[in-house]
């Protein structure tokens, strides 16, 4: 693959365009390779500025709604890093643009090589949890903008991952003029005891514990734990390749700056997520599905813990504004079904439904 690299800042400044031969940028016109851009956008708030990355064919022949599509995560990784593995067949931005679409990723702010607030400088006990909904929705309605702008269509297509997923769910309700097709994949959605208790207050779990502070340090060994403790031991390494591991876990911790700054090594994330994460499993969702006008798939593996079989029945039933909707799950796949084995019958699902 070829790769052109644009890095500038958008909206009211030029975009430079930088290690990019005259060779290679003719032949990449012409062959039916990959370019990469990446941009930095400014958002909606004083200070904040996005980090988006772009994957499309060099010679993609037409650019419309159906084919530009947004990637949000979800916690603790960046989009850049969970939908762009730097592992071959392991991104889902390649699979997205070989078959002829545009492909955008964005950071939310405090994630990757987005602007992280200025209170993730000081002592994390001094400010409430960092980045809840209503920010993330500034920093959405900014990157999709842009990238409407940009590429001249009034709709694109959004894919998001975990609480992405109920973000961009929020996002297609607030501006259902912007979105064409929303995909929920490994949405949090529905009631989960396990969950509340887990991030709510110890005193009254059904309380948020806004007291955890701005933000949290997570370490390699929790990264992994997490993955582990959805995979019975024995089939670990059946759903698994150890490469993306390693490969992934290693681009986490690379995306804080700051991270071997500490002992152990750790990647510090906003605890605004969680915060909503928790609200979500409480019963106290942050979008209405009824309210959803766009169509609408979701999708989940088959050992997804955040959200329940039962709880996709539910959802799927509650879109009754939707156009049409589809429901998939990922047989022996987890919440991180996209980094495993099975990840293909992902990636052509939502291809198939995004170009349904």
């Amino acid at each position: 693959m070829v790769y052109r690299w644009r890095v500038g800042l958008t909206f009211w400044t030029a975009v430079a365009i930088v290690a990019t031969g005259g060779s290679v940028a003719a032949a990449a016109e012409q062959e039916n390779v990959i370019v990469k851009e990446e941009f930095l956008v400014q958002g909606r708030d004083a200070g904040i500025k996005l980090f988006v990355r772009e994957k499309r064919l060099a010679n993609l022949p037409k650019i419309t709604k159906e084919n530009v599509v947004l990637f949000v995560h979800g916690i603790p990784d960046p989009a850049s890093i969970i939908f762009d593995l730097s592992v071959p067949g392991y991104s889902w931005l390649d699979y997205v643009a070989e078959r002829g679409f545009d492909g955008f990723t964005v950071d939310v702010r405090g994630f990757g090589r987005s602007t992280r607030p200025l209170e993730m400088k000081e002592p994390r006990d001094q400010n409430l949890p960092l980045v809840r909904a209503d920010q993330v929705m500034r920093d959405m309605d900014s990157v999709i903008d842009y990238i409407r702008s940009k590429r001249k269509v009034d709709r694109v297509n959004v894919v998001g991952y975990s609480i992405g997923a109920s973000w961009c769910a929020l996002y297609a309700i607030l501006h259902p003029e912007k979105v064409n097709k929303l995909v929920m994949y490994g949405a949090i959605y529905g009631k989960n005891p396990h969950y509340v208790k887990a991030l709510g207050d110890p005193i009254n779990p059904d309380r948020p514990h806004y007291e955890m502070g701005a933000y949290r340090y997570v370490p390699r060994r929790e990264l992994l734990d997490r993955w582990d403790g959805w995979i019975k031991p024995e089939l670990r390494d059946v759903w698994r390749e150890k490469e993306v591991i390693d490969a992934w876990i290693d681009a986490v911790l690379a995306s804080d700056t700051t991270s071997k700054q500490r002992s152990p090594e750790s990647i510090q994330v906003p605890n605004g997520p969680y915060i909503d994460w928790h609200e979500i499993h409480a019963g106290r969702s942050l979008f209405d599905p009824a309210r959803i006008k766009v169509p609408t798939m979701i999708v989940r593996g088959s050992a997804e813990e955040m959200i329940s079989s039962e709880a996709a029945d539910e959802l799927l039933q509650k879109l009754a504004s939707a156009p049409f909707k589809r429901r998939l799950d990922i047989g022996d796949s987890t919440h991180y079904a996209l980094l495993e084995k099975n990840r293909i019958q992902l990636y052509r699902a939502v291809q198939a439904f995004l170009e349904e």
